[in-house]
């Protein structure tokens, strides 16, 4: 199995956590960036940063994934640009924790857009001039959460990453013998500020670990990513963690994670 050298990779949230991580993998190994994301200030930083560093052509694109049709309008500005992407790097995505009835409706939806339509659309769009030079990847990022059947206080955001997991898994049956292949990379808890911005810093499941570095995760991103592997679970306790979530009986794996999903009372 070939790896694609010297690609062009597109990569969604690429301008902070993993998303920026993954970049500064595959810069390091020659490839040129497209790095999307929504602020425009932080996106040149982080491009002018790894240019300088590996003196690859980073091209950056600034835009929300949450907004109308963002997906064909972004399809749109890089064929416009003359560009071609060999990877596409669904890394972009939002979390959310507490009661789902009690809930922001408008910051689930964004999330649910962002974790499973955007990502499903932009796959299609940039798939088919993969699938014409029979040569491409794709590479979505889910989480270890996706391999439980189901948690409290995040029930929506564990059931958008099992949409990821499932979309990626068929879709890589589907790409057998085509020259383009479909990676799906499921972290744990990571080093990041979705701690923060999910309000998750509370939950069992944040404080069991400090959580992977996001250039662990990169590094092992980029390995599947080229050497065409359908899934994979970074780390040994995060690999426990799916092992145990898809062990019979699930229903004892749900309440373990139900008790994980809970958040401890600050002292």
């Amino acid at each position: 199995m070939k790896s694609i050298d010297r690609a062009s990779v597109l990569i969604t949230g690429g301008s902070k956590g993993i998303g920026l991580a993954i970049a500064r993998e595959f810069a390091s190994h020659g490839h040129n960036l497209i790095l999307v994301a929504r602020d425009r200030d932080r996106l040149e930083q982080a491009a002018s940063t790894i240019s300088s560093r590996f003196g690859n052509s980073v091209e950056t694109i600034a835009m929300d994934l949450c907004g109308e049709n963002a997906a064909e309008q972004l399809f749109e500005t890089v064929c416009q640009a003359g560009l071609s992407v060999d990877i596409l790097v669904n890394n972009a995505g939002a979390g959310m924790t507490g009661s789902f009835a009690r809930g922001d409706g408008s910051r689930m939806t964004n999330m649910l857009k962002l974790n499973m339509l955007v990502l499903s659309q932009l796959t299609h769009l940039f798939l088919q001039p993969m699938l014409v030079r029979k040569r491409g990847r794709i590479l979505n990022i889910s989480s270890v959460v996706a391999y439980f059947s189901g948690a409290p206080n995040w029930s929506a955001y564990v059931a958008s990453k099992h949409y990821v997991l499932a979309f990626g898994k068929g879709l890589a049956r589907e790409l057998k013998g085509t020259g383009v292949m479909a990676t799906v990379v499921s972290p744990g808890p990571t080093k990041t500020d979705f701690v923060k911005t999910a309000d998750a810093s509370h939950m069992r499941a944040y404080q069991i670990t400090g959580g992977s570095s996001v250039e662990k995760i990169a590094a092992v991103a980029y390995r599947a990513c080229q050497n065409g592997k359908v899934t994979v679970v970074p780390g040994v306790f995060n690999k426990i963690l799916a092992f145990l979530g898809e062990l019979h009986p699930r229903a004892v794996a749900f309440e373990v994670f139900a008790f994980l999903s809970q958040k401890k009372e600050q002292s």
